[in-house]
């Protein structure tokens, strides 16, 4: 048997031969420095550089290092001792009381660990050699463990080969440990007398080193999946939404802590339990289940003994396989239906910008109406704004909400006058089709989109029958019902209502509500029009033209004539045609400094004259344009802007209407309710 790195080509020689052989090379080479063919490549190597660093017929003092780095080194080392510890045992089973030691080392080779035969034991004890030492190749020369951690490599040096003489009488394997990215933790060595030799000696060193690498790598793989678990643990139990895991077999797997609150149970004491036991799941989520049909964000509830729990539930599926035939996981994720809607309130109420700062005017009427609002605006009854078209109805209802405790939540607008009268009751109550396997969760009432906030209701006189008999049921019950569903919803949100007609004329038409009408209009607001407060209107404007500049980019003034002019002016729209009348005219000025003069103001505003009540229209004018144009806006503000009813009245066809006015620049929107 050829001893480890003996050439091949060399003829094959008995051990006593080869020892014989080895020693006469080692006198050639520690008296002459010669190497002779027979010395195994690596061995050369080593005693070359071992050459000059120690003296090989001198006694090796072993380099034994301190207690507390020694302690340092085996905490450092505490996994590698942990797992090596029973492999050493069990592999010394095989080899007690045959003149054997195993020996461990760190990657510097420090023995951190001893395991063997006293008698070899005793040898070492008389070199100073045991725990601490240090068995690099610098220090004892050329041995097994120097060889191994220098080389990475499994190592045999037996006999003569050690390029101390002191050694010679010893036979030493090693093989290194790598942990899973090739670094090396440590060598696994044995140390026996020459005459003890055996030639499984190496192998079963490999082997050893091999199962404690291998046991190493689990054992990190499995702190690592413990980490990561933990890890994944953590963050799911930080999700805000609730997360359940459930088996094929409908046993609760996971649930993490949002879940176990939503629910009110312990999410520790669900593991285990069947889904049933614990809870009722709505039936649609059960059927999409057996149909492995994914579900996202269903309305639903979830019965919990007398306690329902209504919530958002998505469905999702985990397969051990790609042919998705053997499922093993089956994912709902809860989402608290309160949180959605305050994410929903945060969007929605963010158009509530307006205060009651934003209300210009100094005239007294105007100051009663800021007073009235901040006194107002602290109470839970409904408020009712009326004033003419323009008067700014809807910046007063948002200065409302805002003035009031709700102003952080939402602020809903709706437009009774944009939906047709057949959708009203749907769009104002919304719908539910969780139950339709469509995978549609429904759509939320304007009362839940507005819960704990405003609901603005502009135009509430166009409100048909139906949805009055909602609105008030809303305002008197404190609760209301999708279409489509038996669920009954509590909502908590301030109705303020709007309207530019005479509501008692309505009452008595039967068109509207007598009691909804009492309900809204607990507070009234009515805002005085322009015309009654002339003295409020360079402060109009000076607003306007202040949001105008920013809006195109430069600098706006009027001339004074100009204001003049508008003071006379009754303005049938209000506010909102003064911003039309300064928002043309700021597009006319940009190349003229910014500065609006009269010239830029429509004729029928100069001539303010012909459109102050009262007047007889055949009093003298400047042009037949001008009566046409005044006869136009006047029925524009008549018919709040409908161009079938303006084309009515005029008596004339809706394609001229719409010729004129695009001639005379008049946009109806200006006078539909705002």
């Amino acid at each position: 048997m050829l001893p480890f790195g003996t050439p091949s080509t060399d003829p094959i020689l008995e051990p006593g031969d080869y020892q014989q052989a080895m020693q006469i090379a080692w006198n050639n080479f520690t008296d002459n420095q010669q190497l002779d063919a027979i010395v195994p490549p690596l061995v050369a190597t080593s005693w070359r550089r071992c050459w000059g660093r120690v003296n090989p017929t001198s006694k090796i003092e072993f380099t034994n290092m301190s207690s507390d780095y020694v302690l340092a080194s085996q905490t450092a080392s505490f996994d590698l001792i942990a797992v090596a510890r029973p492999v050493m045992e069990d592999v010394y089973q095989c080899v007690k009381n045959s003149g054997t030691v195993l020996v461990l080392t760190n990657n510097v080779g420090c023995v951190l660990d001893l395991l063997g035969d006293e008698e070899v034991l005793s040898i070492m004890k008389g070199w100073n050699a045991g725990v601490g030492s240090i068995l690099s190749e610098e220090l004892i020369g050329t041995s097994s463990f120097g060889l191994a951690i220098t080389e990475r490599m499994p190592v045999q040096v037996a006999g003569h080969e050690h390029f101390m003489r002191q050694f010679h009488i010893a036979t030493g394997t090693a093989a290194p440990i790598f942990d899973m990215t090739g670094h090396l933790l440590g060598v696994l060595g044995q140390v026996m007398p020459i005459n003890r030799y055996h030639i499984h000696s190496l192998g079963l060193v490999v082997g050893a080193a091999r199962a404690i690498e291998s046991q190493h790598q689990a054992d990190v793989l499995m702190a690592e999946q413990t980490s990561q678990l933990a890890q994944l643990n953590a963050i799911i139990s930080a999700i805000s939404d609730g997360i359940m895991v459930w088996s094929a077999a409908y046993s609760l797997v996971h649930a993490n802590n949002t879940a176990g609150e939503m629910l009110g149970i312990p999410a520790q004491s669900m593991m285990g339990h069947q889904v049933d036991s614990l809870f009722t799941p709505p039936g649609f989520l059960l059927k999409a289940v057996l149909r492995r049909k994914p579900l996202t964000d269903v309305e639903g509830v979830i019965t919990i003994g007398e306690r329902t729990v209504n919530c958002l539930i998505s469905l999702n599926f985990v397969y051990q396989n790609k042919d998705q035939d053997q499922l093993q996981w089956i994912i709902v994720t809860l989402r608290s239906e309160k949180k959605v809607r305050m994410l929903v309130h945060r969007q929605v109420g963010s158009n509530a910008t307006l205060t009651i700062d934003d209300i210009p005017g100094e005239a007294p009427q105007m100051q009663r109406v800021r007073s009235f609002v901040r006194s107002a605006a602290g109470a839970q009854a409904s408020i009712l704004i009326r004033g003419e078209v323009g008067t700014g109805k809807n910046v007063l209802a948002s200065a409302v909400h805002n003035a009031s405790p709700r102003r952080k939540n939402p602020f809903v607008v709706f437009a009774c006058s944009s939906i047709p009268n057949e959708l009203v009751v749907s769009e104002l109550l919304g719908n539910d089709d969780s139950g339709d396997q469509k995978g549609i969760s429904g759509r939320p009432s304007k009362f839940e989109l507005a819960q704990g906030g405003t609901l603005f209701f502009q135009d509430v006189d166009i409100l048909p029958l139906e949805a009055q008999i909602v609105l008030l049921n809303a305002l008197e019950l404190g609760v209301i019902q999708r279409m489509g569903s038996r669920r009954a919803i509590e909502v908590d949100a301030r109705v303020v209502a709007s309207t530019s007609v005479n509501m008692e004329s309505l009452i008595s038409q039967g068109t509207f509500r007598p009691d909804l009408y009492y309900r809204l209009s607990t507070f009234m607001i009515t805002l005085p029009p322009l015309r009654e407060r002339a003295r409020d209107i360079p402060l109009v404007v000076d607003r306007i033209l202040t949001r105008l500049s920013s809006q195109i980019g430069y600098s706006l003034s009027i001339e004074d004539e100009v204001i003049d002019v508008f003071k006379k002016f009754s303005w049938p729209g209000n506010i909102r045609e003064v911003e039309a009348v300064l928002g043309r005219a700021a597009m006319q000025v940009a190349a003229t400094g910014g500065r609006i003069e009269i010239a830029h103001i429509p004729g029928y505003v100069r001539n303010a004259h012909l459109v102050e009540p009262g007047v007889n229209l055949n009093s003298s004018v400047n042009s037949l344009d001008d009566m046409e144009r005044e006869t136009i806006l006047r029925v524009a503000h008549s018919c709040r802007g409908n161009v079938t009813r303006m084309a009515e009245v005029l008596g004339i066809g809706r394609t001229t209407l719409w010729r004129k006015l695009k001639t005379f620049s008049i946009d109806p929107v200006d006078y539909r309710r705002q």
